[in-house]
């Protein structure tokens, strides 16, 4: 399959290039990105021609796939010209920064007839898929209760739209959006209401300042569970680690705490087994692109399917608005 590559200058995109570069069903055919530095960094092993816009590479190279590392406030134009182009997307993480976008992003897909889906590397993470099979198997029973933690490190390179509110997507859309898929990916149900509280006492002086810095979600699940996901930038500089996420779930027959990313552990406790600590599977996100390929020659959704990305997305927009409006109970449709 013929893949182009939107921008380079933000996110997940290395990992998804590099998922992409040895997909042995895919190609890269084009990339499109202003910075000389950055093109060359990523072309250096790699033939791959070089386009001026997005709408020049969708002509001229024809990509089948779509791979973007945009800043938050470019995306929804992003999937429109896709979409009008008939090309499929993997996006990272946020998808957009408001409703507005959302339904421009959920109106393209739909027009377009593509599939979307997000690079949310959690379900490919070796201790979350220990931990899904767990609930698959039925050991922790019913799912009643989910806890999931996302403290980042704000370094000093971050990119000066992140403390512009018309461009940043917000903390918690940023950083829990992986939280949010989690939630869904793990228990299967639909997010239907949400309260959230946020504040900034940390990253408080322009230019580096945020409109808040720690929010705290606690939603409503469609099967009766709860789940409360919360999202910070309050790592310390001195942590030797980026983030430190823990997951912890409670089910009628059992329990689970995750840790993951600084250091990966997991612990299962269940009526039948008692406590242990599940093998690990291999991580997935090396194949990620080449999984994805696979799909969609099948005309089939990726394992993150664009009902997923829309879901999570507006579930994350909810929380941001809910906070805003100082933890107001919103339903989430």
């Amino acid at each position: 399959m013929r893949i182009g590559v939107m921008g380079v200058h933000y996110g997940h995109i290395g990992g998804m290039f590099r998922s992409a570069a040895s997909a042995s069903n895919g190609e890269i055919v084009g990339i499109v990105e202003a910075d000389d530095a950055l093109y060359e960094r990523y072309t250096k092993d790699h033939n791959i021609p070089r386009y001026a816009t997005l709408a020049d590479m969708l002509e001229k190279a024809g990509p089948e796939l779509v791979l973007e590392g945009l800043n938050h406030d470019e995306k929804a134009g992003f999937v429109e010209t896709c979409a009008a182009a008939g090309a499929h997307i993997l996006l990272d993480k946020p998808l957009c920064r408001t409703m507005a976008e959302w339904q421009r992003v959920k109106t393209a897909v739909e027009t377009g007839g593509i599939r979307l889906s997000m690079f949310y590397t959690s379900r490919s993470h070796p201790p979350f898929i220990a931990l899904r099979e767990a609930i698959l198997s039925g050991e922790l029973g019913e799912i009643v209760s989910l806890i999931s933690t996302h403290p980042h490190k704000l370094g000093s390179s971050m990119p000066a739209w992140y403390f512009d509110p018309d461009i940043y997507a917000g903390t918690f859309h940023d950083l829990a959006g992986h939280g949010v898929d989690q939630v869904l990916w793990l228990t299967g149900a639909t997010f239907t209401g949400v309260h959230a509280l946020g504040a900034c006492k940390k990253h408080t002086r322009p230019p580096n300042a945020l409109k808040m810095d720690h929010v705290q979600a606690s939603f409503q699940m469609s099967n009766g569970a709860c789940a409360l996901l919360t999202a910070d930038w309050l790592t310390p500089k001195e942590s030797p680690s980026f983030g430190d996420t823990r997951f912890i779930l409670m089910g009628t027959k059992g329990s689970a705490h995750l840790r993951a990313y600084a250091s990966d552990h997991l612990l299962v406790v269940t009526d039948g087994k008692g406590a242990y600590e599940p093998e690990f599977p291999e991580g997935r996100n090396a194949i990620f692109v080449q999984n994805m390929i696979d799909a969609l020659s099948r005309n089939e959704e990726n394992f993150i399917s664009t009902a997923d990305v829309l879901e999570g997305a507006k579930a994350c927009l909810m929380a941001e608005e809910s906070a805003r409006r100082g933890g107001e109970f919103l339903e989430i449709a």
